[in-house]
Order: structure tokens, then sequence, then C-alpha cells
């Protein structure tokens, strides 16, 4: 069996609002095994930044359990969480706006090795800064160079390097290739499944791009409106959808052939409020085989081995 590095129990976030509260995830729960990479998946406002943070703790949760290497998260003392946090890392979505202006690249990169004390001398420091530079594929000449006189690729290898700069064993990556050309993504994601594999990361990929996530990822999630509605081993996830949502975001990934025609199932009807959502499928307005059943909250039910989805009619449609 893999060795799990994080398990997410009954993850809860809401917002209070002046309409009431926003439900931005709703009872999450997965696991993650050592060296593996869960790719997290939906459309805008379906609550995959909101679970990434909560889960580094840079938003409180409102309920729920974060067992990081067999220790609740949400248990740990400030102190504690300072020292954990250096085995977790986040990768930002703009390469740009995550970086001070101000800085240089070295200086952005030896930050948090200052901050935690790594190292103390200033030889020590720059000799780790270059070595991070040289992973990630920053030439020696950008040492001294700002964010603001290098593209989108080299800023997004600056946060890359900035993150292994504690050495971290866990990275969310915040959908860090949607803000880059497709030319320089393909480098970027390369560059990241490299490092894994050197360093044996953990990674949590966040994206709304499923045929980016389709060749990076060993596991899916699917979330809709702040639930996994489907997860499963990526390959078979793609052979075999089962939840109707899950099925039209799979037929709106183009197919790159001259010719090729693909059947589109278009989503139509409005998009259930998260704010004080009923107690019913949240796809329940806009599925083409919505019925009564459909008016009772799925659980996450195990469909076929590692095979899980939260549908009333798996498996009959």
């Amino acid at each position: 069996m893999a060795d799990t590095i994080l398990e997410v129990r009954n993850l809860t976030k809401h917002f209070k609002t002046k309409h009431g509260m926003l439900h931005a995830v709703d009872g999450v729960d997965f696991k993650l095994a050592r060296g593996k990479t869960l790719g997290l998946v939906g459309e805008s406002g379906c609550g995959k930044s909101t679970t990434g943070r909560t889960i580094l703790r840079l938003i409180e949760p409102t309920a729920g359990e974060i067992i990081f290497e067999g220790k609740d998260i949400n248990k740990l003392s400030r102190s504690e969480l300072r020292h954990a946090r250096k085995d977790m890392q986040l990768i930002f979505q703009d390469p740009y706006s995550s970086l001070d202006p101000r800085k240089t690249v070295s200086q952005i990169i030896s930050e948090p090795i200052i901050a935690n004390k790594i190292l103390k001398s200033s030889a020590d420091i720059d000799a780790r800064v270059a070595e991070l530079m040289s992973t990630v594929g920053l030439a020696a000449r950008l040492f001294n160079a700002y964010p603001h006189e290098l593209d989108g690729g080299r800023r997004q290898r600056i946060g890359i390097a900035r993150a292994l700069a504690m050495e971290p064993k866990f990275i969310v990556c915040d959908e860090p290739v949607s803000a880059l050309d497709v030319s320089i993504q393909a480098q970027i994601l390369n560059l990241l499944k490299e490092l894994q594999s050197e360093f044996n990361l953990s990674y949590i990929f966040i994206t709304h791009d499923l045929s980016v996530v389709n060749h990076f990822s060993d596991e899916i999630a699917v979330m809709y409106l702040g639930k996994i509605v489907e997860k499963a081993p990526a390959e078979q996830l793609f052979e075999n959808p089962v939840h109707p949502y899950t099925r039209a975001l799979l037929s709106a990934i183009p197919i790159p052939e001259l010719g090729a025609k693909k059947e589109r199932i278009l989503i139509k009807g409005e998009i259930t409020s998260p704010i004080n959502p009923p107690d019913e499928c949240r796809f329940y307005k806009r599925c083409n085989y919505a019925c009564d059943r459909c008016k009772s909250l799925p659980e996450l039910k195990e469909f076929a081995p590692d095979h899980f989805v939260a549908c009333h009619l798996a498996g009959e449609v």
C-alpha cells in the first residue's frame, strides 16, 4: 500500500456574507500518496484554490481534519505550524503578482532561507540560491535581475525555486501554468515532473484545464460547487467518466487532429447558489438526467476499485 503523506477528512470552509453562509468547500475527503500528484479540477468558483489554501492553513478551515504525515495541522500551535510549513509550499497562479517587484531574483529566492534561518552566512545563502536557480533552469546571469525584466516562464521558475528553498515534501500548485503561453506551459510542466522525480515531491495540482491534468496527475478529483463529485486514477477517469458533470467537462477538450469530430455535451440551466445551498445534488439544476432521487445530497461512494462517484444514478445513465 502506498505511503500516504496527506489525508483530508470532511474539509469545510464557509464564508459569512450579508446574504448567508457561502459554502466554498463543503465536506471534501481525499488521500495523497507520497511522491504522487492529485489533480484538482473544475470550473472557476468551484472551490479548488480555497481547498488548496485551506490545506496549507493560509485560510483557516471551518471544520474537518488535515492530516499531514500523521499530524492534524489544525491542532498545531503557531510555532509548530511554522515548522511544519517548511514541508508544505505553494506555487502561485500569477508568476508576476506573486513576486516582489522591488527585489532581485536572488533576494526573492533567498527570502525564506533567511526568514527561517536555514543558512546564516551570505556566501552560503548565495551558493544555495545559485544551486536553486540551476535546478529550475534559471541562468546565473539573472542573479541580480528584477521580475519585470523577465518573461512569464522565467518568473514562474523563480516562484518554483522559492518554493524549493525550504526543501519541502508537499507542494500545492495553484494553476501554475494557466497564465503562460502554451509552449512555456509544457516547459514548466516538464520541470515540475523532473523535480518530483528528483526530490520525491507530492503535489496537489489545481487547474481547470483537463488536457493538462491528464498528463500530469496520477489521480484526479473533479470538484463542483465545493464538493468532489468524482475521483479516480487519471487514466480510468478519462476512459470511463461516470458523473454527468465529468462527462461534460471531458467533452469540451478539443481533439488535436484535423477533421476530427467529437460530441459536445452542453451544460444548461442556472448554477445553484453557493450561499446556503439546498440539501440536494449541487448539479441537480443543470443535469440532463436529474430525477426525484437527486433532490437528496449524494455521498461520494466507491463505484469501482479506486473510482469514487457522488451521483444517485451512477452506472444507470
